[in-house]
């Protein structure tokens, strides 16, 4: 081993605080199981005068709270409330910290587990007004396990019980990306106190990073280079001397839906890759939501788009700007957008370039340009707005593009794309996608491939739900680019 049971490490179980390091996680996972509880009780609460209140317009009695219909009620919704619970824990919610947005999948996909499985007990026992009470607790209890949890979350933040200190024990070419992977991840409440590095005397750094991890309650992080030897060695003594850590590998192209096979008496992990598109009733899913919204939205915004087209119009010249992108196979489409900018834009840019060359360098690397003079005072107001690709509906409903997807590229794009250009022309483009809600101004291009070939690999329906989500709040708050 790279520090043996019997080496100096093991003499770092005498200064191992562990009863406090385990108080402070005890709290933590308390304080966000009441939380759900208290949910559940104010779910009751609600969910009783809701549907005494609404029982009598159906022409049926209240129910009494001594009666044995509201008995048998309750304990209907107390066995399911325990069993999500426990499925609750068995996915690791009161011990793993992770953005509640990445829950949500969970907590909606379990309440409605849980509502189906106490329908059925119900179905064949009790009379159809009464199951108002199991339905509407249901119902309620999604929005108050949010709400709930989120304030859980702001009051271990306050008592300053959420920041878990970290070792970071890493390569000296990871040590900043990781620091900054953990920066951007606020949702985590990981607080990096040292550096050691696996490089020079590595056996030595360990056994200090392990010291400062024990003597502070601190959880390791290892994140070793790709070419490290001695990998294997310092996850075995990691996971011999029992101490809490997280290992985070070289970044891959892999799905994150991968399956992991373990043979362990071999020591052999096998990862399963599966074709996250091979699924034709998901995608058909996908195509079905894509039409029924983007007819709404053609039908509703149908006055906006009058009056930005009338606006547009005052400039001079046509209210569209069509152009060429690549679609879905490697076909292409012509793409439609509010126009935004004046009329000889591309003859305007190639002259900038030429003439320039830090427009030429920003270009180069962001395929767009901060301070644009090419736009036009309307196109400012509807960019900063978000409305300019509002006519991209069209294209969603002619099966062009998706309300979610890559970003489209233009064809002399193709070549800056890269290896990930097979990626793209797997999936049609999307009007939003994840560039979009990752900082879109302050992404390069070579990023930008990078996030679309990610979605395509992990693409899901619950993932494109949460891309619409943040897209509506980007929207709402004008983050326009």
């Amino acid at each position: 081993m790279f520090l043996n049971s019997n080496g100096p490490a093991r003499d770092v179980d005498q200064h191992i605080d562990r009863p406090a390091s385990f108080l402070i996680q005890h709290t933590k996972s308390t304080v966000l199981v009441y939380a759900d509880i208290v949910s559940a009780i104010l779910a009751v609460l609600v969910s009783v005068t809701l549907s005494n209140a609404i029982r009598p317009l159906l022409g049926a009695r209240p129910i009494a709270i001594e009666s044995v219909e509201f008995t048998f009620h309750i304990s209907i919704i107390f066995v399911f409330t325990v069993a999500l619970f426990a499925w609750f824990t068995s996915k690791g919610h009161y011990r793993r910290r992770e953005a509640l947005i990445n829950r949500l999948g969970q907590i909606l996909g379990g309440c409605g587990m849980a509502l189906i499985c106490a329908a059925a007990t119900q179905f064949a026992t009790v009379e159809v007004g009464s199951r108002l009470l199991t339905l509407s607790y249901w119902l309620l209890l999604v929005p108050l396990i949010i709400i709930g949890r989120l304030i859980a979350g702001h009051i271990l933040r306050s008592a300053n019980i959420w920041t878990n200190n970290a070792v970071l024990f890493t390569a000296p070419n990871r040590a900043d990306q990781v620091s900054k992977l953990i920066e951007k991840h606020d949702e985590l409440g990981i607080v990096l106190t040292k550096k050691f590095f696996c490089s020079g005397n590595a056996a030595t750094n360990l056994l200090n990073a392990m010291r400062a991890a024990t003597s502070s309650g601190s959880v390791i992080i290892y994140a070793p280079a790709p070419e490290d030897q001695e990998q294997h060695e310092v996850l075995e003594s990691l996971v011999a001397e029992g101490l809490p850590f997280m290992f985070s590998a070289q970044s891959s192209p892999l799905p994150n839906q991968a399956e992991v096979h373990n043979y362990p008496l071999e020591d052999i992990s096998v990862l399963e890759v599966p074709d996250v598109l091979a699924r034709p009733l998901a995608l058909a899913t996908k195509r079905l939501f894509d039409i029924a919204v983007s007819f709404t939205m053609l039908l509703v915004l149908s006055p906006v788009f009058i009056i930005i087209s009338s606006l547009i119009k005052l400039d001079g010249g046509p209210a569209m700007f069509r152009q060429e992108r690549l679609g879905r196979n490697g076909e292409v489409f012509k793409c439609l957008k509010f126009r935004s900018m004046i009329m000889n834009a591309e003859e305007r840019l190639s002259q900038m370039i030429a003439s320039d060359p830090k427009v030429a360098a920003e270009w180069n690397a962001y395929q767009k340009l901060q301070k644009d003079p090419r736009i036009t005072r309307i196109g400012k107001i509807i960019r900063k707005a978000n409305l300019d690709e509002l006519p991209q509906l069209i294209n969603i409903l002619r099966g062009d593009m998706s309300l979610v997807g890559p970003r489209p590229m233009t064809i002399p794009q193709i070549e800056e794309y890269g290896p990930s250009i097979a990626a793209y022309k797997r999936m049609r483009p999307g009007i939003t996608g994840i560039w979009q809600t990752n900082g879109r101004n302050s992404t390069t291009f070579a990023e930008r491939a990078r996030m679309d070939a990610w979605y395509v690999r992990n693409w899901s329906l619950w993932r494109d739900f949460i891309i619409l989500v943040r897209t509506f709040r980007e929207v709402l708050f004008a983050r326009g680019g």
